[in-house]
């Protein structure tokens, strides 16, 4: 007995299931019976005789995978790349895998071996600044070579070991791995040199402060003693032999002009007194006229014409950094001029441009271009040597106004110490009569 509710099937819907299967067996027949049958007569036509049984069977056999293996090769052709291969994809790992990296180091490594992996390589590796960065691996003989370029400065190279069993490696993947893993190169660099430089300033700091002690402990420090000594001297002598008086006064004045002398040097290699006497603009043009006597320099202000007074500090490190940038012009670019513009903001922004022969395609990085990111670096600012749109090279360098303390300052014996005078970053009064500058009081 049937379950309530359950139709009993009816015989022409099982008819219609019956000839459903017999159309598609004969559906398969027709499809596999015409490649069976040329394949027989392939086979008859080559060998010149039936062959038996066997040899027709065999015939039809390989006739009726012809049409199965042609579905399978189309269907292969049509399959998408694989995930690993994937351009886009292997960019959205690489991205993912240096957001979770701790460090622009760890994650070129990291990087590097996502290349390694997906591409099924020995080995990859990233030159940076001279430093190589190598995964696991072995990169052989003859690896892949491309350049890393980062906004038209060369960062470094990678380096991509040559597939196993002859394989070759599609040349426009590679070229968008180098472009991924510029940025990751660009800011280990950046990460190398910044860590570079502040342990350089700490030094120069250091060196700078014994220097300074020393000078003023063995060579002013007894030098002023001695005058007291002479000073009293001429008034024991003014009571007891007032006519060897004038001698004595004579000989006191000559040595006080060579302690002021040396107190001048001192100052001078502490700030640049054209600073004080001639302001930011006005000192700039003086050292390009004296020392860029071929090269063309033009100065250009911001809107309102000048920038105003800055701290002490940005004040030098500004000096120094076009004074480097206009000497790099003079002596590498072949420039019949240069242009310095100066810009106030929220920061100073100095840009230092010529039409030279520009950047070499391997920029090493040397003394002047260290010093000058060294100089910004202190302040907490930046400083970047780029090529110039239509040839040349540009220098640009934000210098924020407001301090902003370098890592290498915090922590130091004499970060808390207050200012002695002036106020923090305050720049000196400019004017006449100053003994130090060669004012009313010179000998």
């Amino acid at each position: 007995m049937r379950a309530a509710g359950r139709p009993a099937p009816r015989p022409a819907a099982a008819a219609r299931h019956r000839l459903t299967g017999i159309g598609l067996a004969l559906e398969r027949l027709l499809v596999c019976g015409p490649p069976a049958a040329a394949g027989a007569a392939a086979c008859l036509a080559l060998t010149g005789r039936p062959g038996g049984w066997a040899g027709l069977a065999a015939a039809f056999a390989a006739g009726a995978l012809v049409h199965p293996l042609r579905d399978r090769l189309r269907r292969a052709a049509d399959r998408p790349p694989r995930r690993r291969r994937d351009p886009r994809l292997l960019a959205d790992r690489i991205s993912r895998s240096v957001q979770e990296a701790p460090g622009p180091a760890e994650a070129l490594v990291t990087a590097l071996a996502t290349v390694r992996e997906a591409l099924r390589v020995p080995g990859a590796a990233a030159e940076v600044s001279g430093d190589e960065i190598r995964v696991s691996g072995e990169l052989g003989e003859q690896p892949y070579d491309l350049p890393l370029v980062w906004h038209g400065e060369r960062v470094g190279r990678m380096l991509v070991a040559r597939p196993e069993g002859g394989r070759h490696l599609d040349a426009r993947l590679l070229g968008m791995l180098a472009v991924h893993l510029a940025d990751v190169a660009h800011a280990v660099r950046l990460t190398a040199d910044l860590q570079r430089s502040r342990e350089r300033i700490l030094t120069a700091r250091e060196e700078e402060r014994r220097r300074l002690r020393r000078d003023l402990h063995d060579g002013l420090g007894p030098t002023l003693a001695s005058l007291a000594m002479s000073l009293d001297a001429a008034r024991l002598t003014l009571t007891t032999s007032p006519e060897r008086v004038e001698p004595l006064l004579a000989e006191l004045r000559g040595r006080m002009a060579v302690a002021i002398g040396d107190i001048r040097e001192l100052v001078s290699e502490l700030r640049p007194p054209a600073l004080d006497d001639l302001g930011l603009e006005g000192a700039i043009r003086s050292w390009a006229d004296g020392c860029c006597e071929r090269v063309d320099v033009r100065m250009e202000t911001g809107a309102d014409g000048e920038v105003g007074d800055l701290p002490a500090a940005v004040e030098v490190a500004a000096y120094r950094i076009v004074q480097e940038a206009l000497a790099n012009v003079r002596l590498h670019s072949s420039s019949p001029s240069a242009q310095v513009r100066l810009s106030r903001g929220a920061d100073l922004r100095i840009t230092v441009s010529d039409a030279g022969v520009g950047l070499p395609d391997r920029l090493t990085g040397g003394t002047g271009l260290r010093a000058m990111r060294e100089h910004a670096a202190e302040l907490g600012g930046t400083c970047t040597v780029r090529p110039r749109p239509g040839g040349g090279t540009v220098v640009v360098a934000r210098l924020p106004l407001v301090p902003v303390e370098p890592e290498s300052r915090r922590g130091h014996p004499d970060a808390d110490r207050p200012p002695r005078s002036g106020g923090a970053g305050a720049a000196p009064a400019r004017g006449d009569g100053d003994p130090l500058r060669g004012g009313a009081v010179d000998p």
